[in-house]
């Protein structure tokens, strides 16, 4: 059985974005929640690397929150193809409220050889107008905006 591996484009796929924190590395995906400490619109991302290892393999990444899903595919592609999905959405996490998800990859025919999901608060319409103004910095500040940070993602008990 051939051995494969993430080739340098594969890792570039699978980057996380500058702005984003890492929820989950791996092959099979999370079931995970999210917090934040005021009203934000948080973007959840996952891709996903895998090898067909037979012909017509497919590989789909999904994102799940309560009854939606939303869902990203590659393929089919015949054997030893290499196959990239992702997915993101961007949902409203209210002040104080955990917000459950479920983001995995499913292979047909296909191995997985990584799977990240990130996550990453977006900025509101009123620190992106103060940023557009002189003085920005100054202005985001006061208006409360802070980065995502490790200790916003906590896994599911």
């Amino acid at each position: 059985m051939a051995h494969f591996k993430l080739s340098d484009q594969d890792d570039n796929f699978l980057q996380v974005p500058q702005d984003a924190v890492l929820v989950f590395a791996g092959a099979s995906g999370t079931e995970t929640f999210i917090e934040r400490d005021r009203d934000v619109t948080v973007r959840i991302v996952v891709k996903a690397v895998g090898v067909a290892m037979a012909d017509d393999g497919v590989l789909e990444v999904a994102i799940e929150l309560g009854d939606a899903r939303a869902r990203g595919q590659d393929g089919p592609f015949p054997n030893e193809s290499t196959l990239r999905a992702s997915q993101s959405v961007q949902v409203v996490v209210k002040a104080g409220e955990r917000l459950a998800f479920k983001a995995y990859p499913t292979a047909t025919n296909v191995k997985v050889l990584r799977t990240v999901v990130c996550t990453a608060d977006m900025p509101s319409a009123e620190v992106q107008f103060a940023e557009s103004r002189p003085g920005a910095h100054d202005a985001a500040a006061s208006n409360g905006r802070t980065a995502a940070s490790a200790h916003d993602v906590r896994p599911a008990a």
